[in-house]
């Protein structure tokens, strides 16, 4: 059924609907009740936060009639206002919903309009949101509108329930007060339902961790018994682009710029992917910064085959032609290079944080996309397309999926974390963490595969890491714990199961340079070219130590309960990579131990395999906020004991540690 609450005393704002919609929900304030608060609104959040003086109906200054709604919000607090639940709005299949109200505060500031869902009422089951609205509001009335596509924002079997929430102040250590008045929601049948798959209902596989629940890490491996090729490729570091922000490898004279003491540590990482965006933005040209990027792949070892280039604007401020796309594609075949990956637009969706510009909706993306795509196979037919979506964003996501089925070949998520690295635990931030988004990129796949069939369309992630920004406000760039220690064993986590598991076709992680007073996710920096981030380290020994094979591992290892709120489930507190060179001749193993405080012992028994001599490296360091750029290597690289006989390897893996071993056959 439908709710509909018809407040009739006192004059309503005329709003425009279209024809045929309902109104399924209005409200003037003209009703007095028993409460301060108005009838048909709730308080809502923490207990403590449910002052009723805060939320009343005010009879000075409305926008029509004798009253409106007050809701003050104290500094720092968290208080907010919902329609009651006993007037949710009940969903349907294939509907529109448009709110419209009118609101003012006492300052110039933003407030902040959502949409509640809940699977059910009574008890309350949560419900992802199907969006909000930001209100730039100030000591004038304003009207403010906005509307939800059952299908496309949300889904009807999942957000059965929809209740009007108000925050007066977006920023919650904000004081002010919001009015607001005339408040209006209408239902209309969709003329174009978007019919998408709802990827809550779509069977997708679990996380697989290789080992389960038990007191200490000891597990069984033969070398016989191989799962698949490992995903050798989520080794990869991703450039910025041509001319970079730091001026390498090439400044904007197109000077080549690098350092050779930079050039020889790239190759050191012997990388197995890269990619640079905006190659067709670059001051000298597009078939210029082609050959720049073929020059620097032979420089540093990169196989052009598995390099992904981008052509467009690095911000998806402005768009390029169909045209220069295949000038360039068509450039890199004449010479013969091997690029075949080409990644349309980086991150068009920019315009939910406020910038971009080039792609304001999803619908623009996608006819620039299926122009640009159509012009790069008419040019290769080996071409592999590229589309990056935002992978917990419908529109931008479940919906290109949808509209450009044909038109692509691998998806871009960008699967970075945003988990809070001075709030959370670090075990949250390190696995917990890592598990919920793996299990968002096989959401992904399943998704992949239901639209796309039998066609072999994979992810091909191009930027990712941890992305916290720091407590002042600046963004990601000057946060030292998204590289230092905490981003560290966050990317192992992500690699290790990446490597492992049949998830992603490949991975680079953001960014190959930095600058020294923006270390975030650093890696290499040519102000001091003798020196290294720690997570060089990283990547340096995981390329090293990541074999053809994946060996299946028996067995078992401590695990980590993330909290309740969390809404996570458990995972192993110390991950296992392992892994088969090609010629068989040696194992490698990568442990990562996502506890802060506990060193867990470790037993490896081999079969079909003697092991002859050992070899090990631990990636280590105790400060928390240490800074990302190490002074000297030995700060956080030590070699690392491993006990061996024949058919079995010791060791204890320390707390908040990487381990990197390799078993040599006798």
């Amino acid at each position: 059924m439908k709710w509909l609450v018809l407040l009739i005393a006192g004059a309503m704002t005329p709003v425009s609907h279209a024809a045929g919609a309902d109104v399924v929900f209005q409200d003037d304030f003209e009703l007095p009740g028993p409460l301060s608060l108005p009838p048909n609104w709730a308080m809502w959040g923490a207990a403590e936060y449910k002052v009723p003086a805060h939320y009343t109906r005010d009879v000075t200054h409305p926008h029509a009639g004798q009253s409106s709604f007050r809701i003050y919000h104290p500094a720092d607090t968290r208080g907010y206002v919902v329609s009651a639940p006993a007037h949710a709005i009940q969903t349907r299949p294939g509907m529109i919903y448009t709110v419209s109200f009118w609101a003012r505060s006492d300052r110039p500031g933003q407030a902040q309009f959502q949409w509640t869902a809940y699977q059910t009422i009574a008890p309350f089951s949560d419900a992802p949101s199907p969006g909000s609205l930001s209100c730039k509001v100030n000591d004038q009335w304003q009207f403010f509108s906005c509307s939800i596509r059952e299908g496309l924002d949300f889904f009807a079997g999942e957000s059965r329930f929809l209740l009007l929430t108000y925050f007066a102040a977006m920023d919650p250590n904000e004081e002010r007060t919001l009015w607001i008045d005339d408040v209006q929601v209408s239902e209309e049948a969709d003329p174009h339902p978007a019919e998408l798959l709802n990827e809550a209902t779509i069977s997708h596989e679990a996380v697989e961790h290789g080992l389960r629940p038990g007191a200490c890490l000891d597990f069984t491996l033969s070398a016989t018994d191989r799962l698949r090729r490992t995903t050798v490729q989520v080794g990869g570091v991703s450039f910025h682009r041509v001319c970079g922000w730091t001026g390498q490898p090439y400044d904007r004279r197109g000077e080549y710029t690098l350092d050779p003491a930079i050039e020889t540590a790239i190759r050191e990482l012997r990388l197995p992917m890269t990619r640079f965006y905006g190659v067709g933005d670059e001051p000298f040209g597009v078939e210029s910064a082609i050959d720049k990027v073929a020059d620097v792949c032979r420089r540093v070892g990169i196989a052009q085959e598995t390099c992904v280039l981008e052509f467009e604007e690095q911000g998806a401020a402005r768009d390029l032609a169909p045209e220069t796309w295949a000038r360039g594609v068509a450039h890199a075949l004449r010479q013969g290079y091997a690029f075949h990956h080409w990644e349309i637009a980086n991150e068009p969706y920019s315009s939910l944080w406020g910038q971009g510009g080039a792609f304001p909706t999803p619908d623009a993306f996608i006819g620039h996309f299926r122009a640009v795509s159509r012009a790069i196979r008419d040019v290769d037919p080996q071409s592999q397309i590229g589309l990056d979506i935002h992978s917990e964003q419908t529109r931008w996501g479940n919906y290109l999926l949808k509209q450009l089925v044909g038109d692509y070949d691998f998806v871009a998520p960008h699967y970075y974390c945003g988990a809070d690295v001075h709030r959370l635990a670090f075990e949250d931030i390190v696995l917990t963490e890592n598990y919920r988004m793996l299990d968002r990129a096989l959401r992904i796949k399943a998704l992949l595969h239901a639209y796309n069939g039998e066609r072999p369309v994979y992810q091909f992630d191009t930027e990712w890491g941890m992305i916290c920004s720091t407590p002042d406000g600046k963004a990601a760039d000057y946060e030292d714990r998204n590289a230092n220690i905490i981003g560290t064993l966050h990317r192992a986590v992500r690699m290790i199961y990446s490597a492992r598991e049949d998830i992603l076709r490949g991975s680079s992680g953001w960014q190959m340079f930095s600058k020294l007073n923006g270390q975030g996710f650093g890696i290499l920096s040519q102000d001091e070219p003798g020196k290294r981030f720690m997570l060089y380290w990283l990547y340096y020994y995981f390329n090293r130590h990541a074999g053809a094979w994946v060996l299946r591992t028996d067995g078992t290892a401590p695990y980590y309960q993330p909290p309740q709120d969390h809404g996570a489930p458990a995972g192993p507190l110390t991950p296992v990579l392992a892994t088969l060179r090609e010629d068989g001749g040696e194992i490698y193993l990568v442990i990562a131990n996502g506890s802060w405080t506990q060193a867990v012992p470790c037993r490896v028994r081999v079969r079909d395999f003697d092991i002859g001599r050992t070899s090990g490296v631990v990636l280590s360091d105790d400060d928390l906020d240490g800074k990302p750029l190490l002074a000297s290597t030995r700060d956080a690289v030590a070699d690392f004991p491993v006990s061996a006989r024949r058919d079995e390897a010791n060791c204890t893996i320390p707390p908040h540690a990487v381990v990197f071993i390799a078993l040599k056959r006798e």
